[in-house]
């Protein structure tokens, strides 16, 4: 499973975060929120930024996972983002 994670604001260049997770999302969710993670996760907490998570791809893989993040345009699968502009 791939997810989406949208920040409240931009940490430096950042506002989104795209991982993966074979099985569990809230336990992976879970070590994100207690810097047990992302690094990007970690940074973002420690700044006091708030996130959540705003897309799902159920079917999605590590290659997909890939992909998403080499597009470097995490924006565009955003509905947070979409729908503010």
């Amino acid at each position: 499973m791939v997810y989406l994670i949208h920040f409240q604001e931009k940490l430096h260049h950042a506002q989104h975060y795209i991982g993966y997770v074979d099985k569990n999302l809230k336990q992976r969710i879970k070590k994100h929120r207690s810097n047990k993670g992302a690094k990007l996760l970690m940074a973002v907490n420690n700044e006091g930024i708030q996130w959540e998570v705003v897309r799902i791809w159920e079917q999605g893989d590590r290659e997909l996972e890939r992909r998403l993040k080499n597009r470097k345009k995490s924006r565009c699968f955003c509905p947070v983002c979409r729908n503010n502009h």
